[in-house]
């Protein structure tokens, strides 16, 4: 049998990782030898111990994951550049999962989608140059104006502080999970809402709601 190709998993969920497992248990091809909760660790055991494919959600709910969203894709790109990312995830936002791609992503898979979808990507990622999307996400293929999509006209930074601020999270609280000054957080909210148009903290997070930020 020939070497396999190393994964490491990472997901706030129990029940995903459980099903991960289960799921490449009898794969010839891959290995899970890594998991993690949160971005932190990921990050953690990549250093340790590195693997060939991630997989990984784009945002993790636990309450240690300061590392998170495009903070831990710009990490994982330029720490560990070889590694071939794949993002697991419910995220809808069509502008967010663009943006992941220009991190590095080179497979994006919808849970809501078959679970099969999972080990389709990393065949795909191992031995082809483009990126991968599940069924439900194929549309991302199609090239779109930024105006024709919400969120689009956004920088990473300023999707980040929305979503988690929509989430939440105070200004004060994403500005200690991103490792930046409150007056900076508050400037990329303030220029977000310029870009979208939106007066009020309530239009803000109806529009999260609205455009699946959250």
């Amino acid at each position: 049998m020939c070497n396999r190709y190393s994964v490491t998993i990472s997901d706030d969920h129990p029940h995903i990782l459980y099903s991960l497992k289960m799921l490449f248990s009898t794969s010839e091809k891959f290995i899970i030898v890594n998991e993690a909760i949160c971005g932190k660790d990921l990050l953690a055991a990549l250093a340790s111990r590195l693997t060939d494919i991630v997989i990984t959600d784009f945002s993790l709910g636990s309450e240690r994951s300061t590392i998170d969203g495009f903070t831990k894709l710009r990490a994982l790109s330029s720490r560990f550049p070889d590694a071939r990312v794949v993002l697991l995830t419910s995220q809808k936002n069509a502008a967010i999962l663009r943006k992941a791609c220009d991190y590095g992503v080179m497979a994006i898979v919808s849970k809501s989608d078959a679970v099969s979808e999972t080990v389709l990507a990393c065949q795909h990622i191992v031995s082809q140059s483009d990126c991968y999307f599940s069924p439900s996400l194929r549309y991302l293929k199609i090239p779109v104006s930024k105006k024709s999509e919400r969120g689009s006209d956004l920088t990473p930074k300023e999707l980040e502080v929305v979503r988690l601020f929509s989430s939440g999270y105070s200004l004060a609280e994403i500005a200690r999970r991103q490792n930046r000054t409150i007056s900076t957080i508050s400037t990329q909210k303030y220029n977000a809402m310029r870009r979208l148009g939106i007066s009020s903290n309530v239009e803000l997070i109806r529009y999260a709601y609205a455009q699946g930020l959250i």
